[in-house]
C-alpha cells in the first residue's frame, strides 16, 4: 500500500482569483480538449489487469436526475458524471470549455458559444445547439417549476445554428456566467412539461452526454452507473460506479475499514483514526456549503416567525460556537449569508448573536411568549443532522422554547422545504462562485425561506449589474449584510469541510470544485 497522503485543499480563498470572471467573459475559458477515440486512455499507474469497479459509500440519495429540477449536492455529483454543460470550474476555479469550444462577449448583455461536434447523447443521439436552447427555455419557464429558474440570469436563448448558441440578459448582470454551467438535457428524450407530483420517467432514468450513462437506480439504495464508450474526451478507465445510499457516517466507516466500500465521506470523529491509517487516502476540502437554521418568514401554518424578537430570540439561545465543535470539529461557525474568506464577506457589517440566553428570554417576553413557544425543524435524518438537532433542542429548551425534531430521509425533507411546509430546517446549501448566488435566494420572497425585504432587494439587485468594479459591489453587499443579520433572517450556523477517504491503492484527483467529475480519469494502481 502506499504511503497515507493528506491533502489540505483550501478552495474558497480561491475564489479571490474569479473576480475577473464575474464580469463574464473577461477571462475566457481554455481551449476544449480533442475528441476522443473511443478506447480507454492508459492509466500511467494502472497494473495490469487491475479493478475497474468502485463502491462508493454515499451520504444520501437523489431527489431527481434531471438536473433542471434538484439543487441537490448528493444528486450533483452524480449529475457530473452523467451530463455536460458549456463550461465548468476546474479547481482552480478557472472556466474550462466543457460542450463549448469557444465563447464571444460582443456586449455586456451577450455571449455567444459555439459547440462542440462531436457529443452524442448515450442514445447516440447527436447533442446539438437546439438541445442547449431546450434546456434553458425549460428552466426559464415558470410552469416547469426549475428551482433554478430564479438563479439563471438570463432572459433569452437562442440557437444560430447547429452549433452555435446565443444567450442575452436584459441588463447587466456580473453573476450571469454562473448560470451558464448549467447541465444540457436531450431534446428528444427530456420532458418539457411539469412532471406529475414533481417527477417523472425521464428523473429516475436519464439520458446524458457523460462519461458514465445510468443502468439502474433504486431509491434509497443504490445507483449503477457504466462507463459510456463513445464519450467524446475518450471512455473512462473504470468501467462500473456502484454508489450505494448509507445515510449513518459511523456504517460508512465501518465499511469502508471491512473493505465492503472503496471510497466515501467519513464522520469528522474518525478523521484522526483515518490519517493514521495507511491503507487510505484521506482529504480535506474546503466547501462552498453552508448550513443554516432557516427560518421560514411565510410560513402558513403561523406568523410567530414574522417577529424580528422571535427571529433573534433563536440567534441568541444557541451556543453556536459549542454545537459546531461538538457536531463537526473542523466546520467553521457563520454569520452571515456569504462564506468568510470571500471577497464580498464584510465581517465589520455583520451582526454576531453571541450565546446570550437571558437576552433570548428577554426578547420572549417583549414578543408575548414568556410562557413558552413549539417550533418544529425539518431535516434529514443523518447521524450528525440528529445529533444536532438533540443539542439545538437542549439550548433551546433552556429558554422556554420547546423545538420538536422532524426527521426523514433527505429526499422527503427537500420536498417539504421546496414546497415551503416548514417552520425551520437544517439542510445544506451549495453556494457557486459569485456573491449574487448566496444573496439571491434572498430576496423578492423567491428562496426557500420567502425572506422579502424591500432594502436587501434593491441593493442586491443593484450589485449584479455593476460589470468590472469590485470595490462597488462588495459596498452594497455589505450594507445588505447588515440590514439582514441585524434583521436576524435565519440561524446562520456553518460553512463546512468535506473530508473524503478511499482506498489507498485507488488513484483519484479529488477536490471539492470537481468533485466526482475527476472519477472520469481515476484508476486502481493495483
Amino acid at each position: 500500500m502506499n504511503k497515507k497522503s493528506l491533502l489540505w485543499m483550501l478552495t474558497v480563498i480561491l475564489i479571490i482569483s474569479m473576480v475577473a470572471l464575474s464580469a463574464c467573459g473577461s477571462s475566457d475559458p481554455a481551449p476544449a480538449p480533442e475528441s476522443g477515440n473511443g478506447e480507454a486512455a492508459p492509466a500511467p499507474g494502472a497494473a495490469p489487469g487491475a479493478r475497474t469497479d468502485l463502491i462508493w459509500g454515499a451520504m444520501q440519495d437523489p431527489d431527481s436526475l434531471d438536473p433542471r429540477l434538484t439543487t441537490s449536492s448528493y444528486a450533483e455529483e452524480v449529475l457530473e458524471l452523467v451530463f455536460n454543460s458549456l463550461i465548468y470550474p476546474d479547481e482552480n476555479l478557472e472556466m474550462q470549455f466543457d460542450l463549448a469550444t469557444g465563447m464571444e462577449t460582443p456586449d455586456d448583455l451577450t455571449y455567444i458559444f459555439t459547440l462542440r461536434e462531436d457529443v452524442t447523447w448515450h442514445d447516440g443521439e447527436p447533442l446539438t445547439a437546439h438541445d442547449v436552447v431546450f434546456t434553458y427555455e425549460t428552466i426559464l419557464n415558470e410552469d416547469f417549476g426549475s428551482p433554478h429558474r430564479t438563479r439563471t440570469h438570463v432572459s433569452t436563448v437562442e440557437a444560430l445554428d447547429d452549433y452555435t448558441v446565443k444567450f442575452t440578459t436584459e441588463t447587466p448582470n456580473a453573476a450571469a456566467w454562473t448560470s451558464l454551467r448549467r447541465f444540457i438535457v436531450p431534446r428528444h428524450l427530456a420532458p418539457a412539461e411539469p412532471y406529475e407530483d414533481g417527477q417523472g420517467t425521464f428523473a429516475f432514468q436519464p439520458v446524458g452526454s457523460g462519461p458514465f450513462k445510468l443502468v439502474e437506480w433504486i431509491p434509497n439504495d443504490f445507483i449503477l452507473l457504466e462507463r459510456y464508450d463513445d464519450y467524446f474526451e475518450g471512455p473512462a478507465i473504470l468501467e462500473t460506479i456502484l454508489r450505494r445510499e448509507i445515510p449513518e457516517g459511523e456504517t460508512r466507516f465501518a465499511e469502508l475499514l471491512a473493505g465492503n466500500i472503496d471510497f466515501t465521506y467519513p464522520p469528522e470523529r474518525e478523521i484522526d483514526t483515518l490519517i493514521e491509517d495507511p491503507d487510505f487516502t484521506l482529504v480535506m476540502s474546503q466547501t462552498l456549503n453552508y448550513f443554516p437554521l432557516a427560518i421560514n418568514h411565510a410560513y402558513a401554518g403561523s406568523d410567530v416567525l414574522n417577529d424580528v424578537r422571535i427571529r433573534q430570540a433563536l440567534n441568541y439561545a444557541l451556543d453556536k460556537e459549542a454545537i459546531v465543535k461538538h457536531v463537526w470539529p473542523t466546520a467553521s461557525v457563520m454569520h452571515n449569508p456569504i462564506i468568510a474568506g470571500t471577497w464580498a464577506y464584510d465581517d465589520e457589517a455583520t451582526y454576531k448573536y453571541e450565546y446570550n440566553p437571558e437576552k433570548a428570554k428577554q426578547l420572549l417576553e417583549e414578543a408575548g411568549y414568556g410562557d413558552g413557544l413549539t417550533l418544529t425543524v425539518t431535516m434529514s435524518n443523518s447521524t450528525e443532522n440528529i445529533e444536532f438537532g438533540e443539542l439545538a433542542r437542549s439550548f433551546y429548551g433552556d429558554v422556554g422554547i420547546e423545538l420538536v425534531l422532524e426527521t426523514m430521509e433527505f429526499s422527503s425533507a427537500l420536498a417539504k422545504i421546496l414546497d415551503g411546509d416548514f417552520q425551520l430546517y437544517h439542510m445544506g446549501s451549495t453556494g457557486m462562485y459569485d456573491p449574487h448566488d448566496f444573496m439571491s435566494r434572498f430576496i423578492n420572497g423567491t428562496g426557500t425561506t420567502a425572506y422579502n425585504h424591500p432594502e436587501v432587494n434593491r441593493l442586491v439587485e443593484e450589485a449584479v449589474q455593476i460589470i468590472g468594479d469590485q470595490d462597488a459591489r462588495k459596498a452594497l453587499y455589505s450594507e445588505a449584510q447588515r440590514i439582514m443579520t441585524e434583521d436576524a433572517y435565519n440561524v446562520p450556523l456553518r460553512n463546512s469541510q468535506m473530508w473524503m477517504a478511499w482506498d489507498a491503492d485507488f488513484e483519484f484527483d479529488y477536490n471539492f470544485v470537481v468533485r466526482s467529475r475527476n472519477l472520469k480519469d481515476a484508476y486502481w494502481k493495483q
